[in-house]
């Protein structure tokens, strides 16, 4: 039997217009505490009155802490359960699911709709899964609740044409030069791969015909009616692949549409392999995927790395080496409160450090950092900053100076990573660290950082995905886009600390989002 229903069995319902919303045990305390919603109200000896039953009720002796809350419902509250119970309970749809695709009507009753891409929709809409989300819709609002599931995207069937942009190993895309990495021991499974994939990090938009390499995380197989039919008029039932792939610097969820043949080759795979995929990333709703159209089986191939001794130095220097930061003042800053820019718990409780960085290019085992900038966030306010070149130990591609506007001629003068890369673990050290699209830049600090003895292991926020579950309504989630809706400066655009100023203003706006 149910706990409500052992207490409202024992009271006569008087607890009919209650609901438990959650249960938290400390193992330390051995202390359970009970949160319920009510409607109406509540009486002096309620919490009294469910802490003997609950006691009664349970069949250990361990402590009971009631809290009440009175029942107030609004949009943000029925995305926020609706989102948490998706997230938590269907993994392979968590990948591709943000709270914006979720849209919310309250009259009488509250109406919910979740706008899904075409995997997310065969998935959700599944009898028993749709089912499971409305009993718990309803279980937790005293509203009626109704659920409609939509799909804005269905897949094609058409087959798609490989075609091969990898010229010398460089792959000409988004009028960008980027190198792709090689891959070993290919066993090709569905179609033919090229053999040479880049780092997802590098996707930040949607892009054709392109190859990544991975783990498989979150493998899920699901059918579909097709909009073609058989010979006997009946609708073909089709099978297809969602997967997680994972590479160390970034993630993206995959979609495989096989034919019949080619389905029981899928079913060969399994969690935890290394592949490389070819296909075209789609962008829907402001996040990525990619539609495959060849995978196969490989290996990546490592580059030869020579061993040194390297003393790992847990703490800090006690001086900055060369580079100082700089108090920030700005004097605007003592308006931030007044322009509506409030300032949430997790800002308030936690030091945080918004960086960016400039590089020689996009592969860390061949690149270097060229540039660092970063501002410190104490109790939500701006209040140092640090920024320098790096001196590299290598000419800086044409490229890279048409992009950022660095030159060999700006760092010849600028000290070496060795030393900047302590002062900026000194720099960050206790504070949460954040940056846009923060795989790229983060695997740059930590491979830098390792090689001289400094460990990275800050708890990280990547900006990236806060405007894209924060800011809805965006074509895409470009810096300078997300700047532009948020009313944010961005002045001198890819040079690091002028983008992590951007950033940070970023954060602010969105921080009451931070947990």
């Amino acid at each position: 039997m149910k706990i409500l229903d052992y207490i409202n069995k024992q009271t006569n319902n008087a607890y009919k217009d209650f609901k438990l919303v959650s249960v938290i045990f400390d193992k330390n305390l051995r202390e359970c505490t009970f949160k319920f919603l009510y409607k109406n109200e509540l009486k002096e000896n309620d919490k009294c009155t469910l802490q003997k039953l609950i006691k009664d009720y349970l069949p250990q002796d361990v402590g009971v802490v009631i809290k009440c809350k009175k029942a107030y419902v609004d949009c943000e509250l029925v995305r926020d359960v609706l989102y948490n119970f998706v997230t938590k309970h269907y993994s392979s749809v968590a990948s591709d699911f943000e709270k914006a695709d979720i849209t919310v009507t309250i009259d009488n009753t509250i109406n919910a709709t979740i706008n899904c891409n075409d995997f997310n929709y065969i998935h959700l809409s599944d009898p028993s899964v749709y089912k499971d989300i409305l009993d718990y819709a309803n279980s937790f609002f005293f509203e009626p609740f109704y659920l409609d599931i939509k799909s804005n995207k269905c897949s094609s069937d058409e087959e798609i044409v490989l075609e091969n942009p990898f010229e010398n190993e460089i792959y000409l895309g988004n009028n960008n030069i980027i190198k792709c990495y090689k891959v070993e021991d290919i066993q090709n499974i569905i179609n033919e791969v090229n053999g040479n994939p880049i780092d997802i990090s590098v996707i930040q938009d949607a892009m054709e015909s392109v190859e990544i390499s991975g783990n498989i995380r979150f493998l899920n197989t699901r059918e579909f009616e097709s909009k073609r039919l058989d010979k006997d008029g009946n609708k073909i039932i089709k099978t297809f692949f969602s997967f997680l792939l994972t590479d160390g610097t970034g993630k993206i969820n995959c979609v495989v549409f096989p034919n019949k043949a080619d389905t029981t080759k899928m079913l060969g795979f399994k969690e935890g392999d290394y592949v490389i995929v070819h296909g075209n990333v789609e962008e829907y709703n402001g996040r990525l995927s990619m539609k495959v159209s060849a995978i196969a089986y490989c290996k990546k191939a490592e580059a030869e790395v020579v061993s040194e001794d390297v003393e790992i130095k847990k703490e800090p220097n006690k001086e900055y080496l060369c580079c100082k930061p700089e108090p920030y003042t700005q004097l605007s800053q003592a308006n931030l409160f007044s322009t509506g820019d409030e300032i949430g718990d997790y800002l308030m409780q936690n030091d945080v450090v918004v960086f960016d960085i400039e590089t020689t290019g996009l592969e860390v085992s061949r690149c270097e950092i060229i540039e660092i900038g970063a501002v410190k966030l104490h109790q939500g306010k701006k209040v140092e900053t640090f920024e320098t070149f790096v001196h590299p130990e290598n000419h800086i591609p044409e490229e890279i100076t048409n992009l950022t506007g660095i030159n060999d001629e700006m760092v010849k003068d600028a000290p070496c990573i060795q030393k900047v890369i302590a002062d900026f673990y000194k720099f960050c050290y206790n504070s949460t660290i954040i940056a846009y699209n923060i795989d790229f830049d983060y695997k740059f600090v930590n491979q830098f950082g390792k090689r001289n003895g400094y460990i990275f292991d800050n708890k990280q926020i990547d900006a990236l995905y806060m405007a894209r579950a924060f800011v809805p309504g965006l074509k895409n989630f470009k810096l300078g886009t997300v700047c532009k809706k948020l009313g944010v400066s961005l002045e001198n655009a890819h040079r690091a600390v002028h983008d992590a100023m951007a950033t940070a203003d970023v954060v602010i706006k969105l921080n009451k989002n931070l947990t």
